[in-house]
């Protein structure tokens, strides 16, 4: 399929520009947009979104990194006041207007970084089309190939699931990969503990993602404390008998609320 716009895409930018106006259909009704609702899309490209979001939304707040993207989109949007393009970084712009809703197709380098800037957001649903093998990641459970640190770190904060799954042809230029279309939606319930300690264990444990909970815990102790109180402080809990990659994000949990008095933290 040839492009609708003179504009070349970045290879710098990670720029892969959705075509399929079906698929655009389903990633936006995915989040059941309203007047009510304020959409915050990150990395609008040509507007392909941007335009359905428009004509369901209250307001939409566009933000785009490219400067030769920013002059087309406000000219396309002109007679829309509902739609508002803000020239920037999506992680650097701060602080971003309120909204409570996100959509979503970014540059796959930016994944990482995106999923954990949403977890750290408050909103209530966001749909994000993902490189098909992270979102598998982000989709996967204890004691899989894929569940790992940053599958714990999202999904202690986000529900996650699958929407569809979105071939190559759908883009322009055509990835190398398939992608996935994600919903997130925060946890229903969030067990209130030792954040920093939280994300300090899952990090410290995670870099011995394979070895036994006890070793690579006592490791991570052993490195925060010195050997004789790592011994000591393990000798003092009860540790999971499994391996890193096979241990639950409730289980994660219970080792901060365990370690926490022992590391002088406290719970929230």
């Amino acid at each position: 399929m040839a492009p609708l716009y003179p504009h070349r895409p970045s290879k710098r930018l990670g720029q892969n520009f959705l075509l399929d106006q079906n698929i655009a259909s389903d990633i936006v009704s995915s989040i059941h947009p309203t007047e009510s609702d304020t959409v915050l899309e990150p990395g609008p490209g040509h507007g392909t979104l941007t335009r359905l979001l428009q004509k369901k939304a209250g307001k939409v707040i566009a933000v785009e990194k490219d400067p030769i993207l920013v002059p087309e989109l406000t000219e396309t949007f002109r007679d829309y006041p509902n739609v508002v393009i803000i020239e920037g970084d999506i992680l650097k712009t701060n602080p971003l207007p309120d909204f409570n809703k996100v959509v979503s197709t970014p540059p796959y380098y930016l994944s990482s970084k995106l999923a954990l800037f949403l977890s750290k957001t408050k909103f209530d649903i966001a749909a994000i089309v993902f490189q098909k093998e992270f979102g598998e990641r982000l989709l996967a459970e204890p004691g899989t190939r894929e569940y790992g640190r940053l599958t714990v770190s999202v999904r202690r904060k986000l529900k996650v699931e699958k929407i569809r799954e979105i071939s190559r042809i759908a883009f322009h230029p055509k990835p190398k990969v398939d992608s996935i279309l994600l919903r997130m939606t925060p946890q229903p319930s969030l067990r209130q503990l030792d954040e920093p300690l939280f994300e300090e264990v899952v990090r410290g444990v995670y870099n011995q993602r394979r070895r036994l909970v006890r070793g690579a815990l006592l490791h991570f102790l052993t490195k925060k404390l010195g050997r004789e109180n790592a011994r000591k402080i393990m000798s003092e809990i009860a540790v999971p008998d499994t391996r890193v990659y096979q241990l639950s994000i409730a289980q994660l949990e219970d080792l901060t609320v365990t370690l926490s008095p022992k590391l002088g933290g406290k719970i929230a």
